[in-house]
């Protein structure tokens, strides 16, 4: 049906629809955006929502206009004065504090394990006398339960015993451990952890891995294919 003559002709604009038929929009009247209209001549304000609009650069020339006439919604306005604030930026000497370490472990996502020096005679000494009392009382095998963070000896896979952190229970024949004074991780039946002796914890030695990581550095992903 044709529209009586006279009458103007209206656009509706749908920006974004609800599933329930619900629409946000702009109304054109021959050509002229109504919101843009409203707010030009002091009837409206711009919404925070516009910023996501065509027309928000519009809208806010509008407004600008508008508050400078001083009319209607405008008709109290006062504009702010703007003080600048120069930020004061204190200059402070970088002081470097350099230590020797050991790289004994570098993971997939480049973090890494370092040992102190200054504490690495502490930490051969004690291996050497927990490998002894070790060896002179071997413990039985499948004797220990491992749990969750306890602390405790693994055997690794060159025969010796070394300090290690439990971090996960799957089954008797597979346990998460962690290797406190190097950084590495492997997966061991209980067979092969025993208890701690309490005359070699962390208490007595710290646990000499530290992790590190590189800053300002992201990993690329693995782009598996051709080319």
């Amino acid at each position: 049906t044709s529209l009586p003559a006279g009458c103007p002709q209206v656009e509706v604009e749908v920006e974004s629809m609800d599933k329930a038929g619900n629409f946000i929009g702009w109304l054109h009247i021959e050509g002229l955006n109504l919101s843009v209209a409203l707010v030009e001549h002091a009837l409206s304000k711009v919404h925070f929502t516009a910023e996501r609009s065509p027309y928000y650069k519009a809208l806010l020339a509008a407004e600008e206009a508008a508050k400078q006439k001083k009319e209607k919604v405008w008709s109290h306005y006062e504009e702010t004065p703007v003080e600048e604030v120069v930020p004061v930026l204190e200059e402070k000497e970088r002081t470097a504090n350099y230590k020797p370490v050991f790289v004994t472990e570098i993971t997939d996502d480049l973090h890494f394990y370092v040992q102190d020096v200054e504490t690495g005679a502490q930490l051969e000494k004690l291996m050497e006398n927990m490998r002894a009392e070790v060896g002179s009382h071997p413990p039985v095998e499948g004797s220990y339960a491992p749990r969750r963070g306890d602390f405790c000896i693994a055997k690794f896979v060159d025969g010796e015993w070394y300090r290690a952190r439990v971090e996960k229970v799957e089954s008797a024949a597979k346990v998460h451990i962690f290797y406190i004074d190097y950084g590495n991780k492997e997966t061991l039946p209980a067979t092969r952890l025993a208890a701690l002796p309490p005359a070699f914890s962390t208490r007595v030695l710290p646990a000499q891995a530290t992790e590190y990581k590189f800053a300002f550095i992201q990993v690329p992903q693995d782009v598996s294919g051709g080319g």
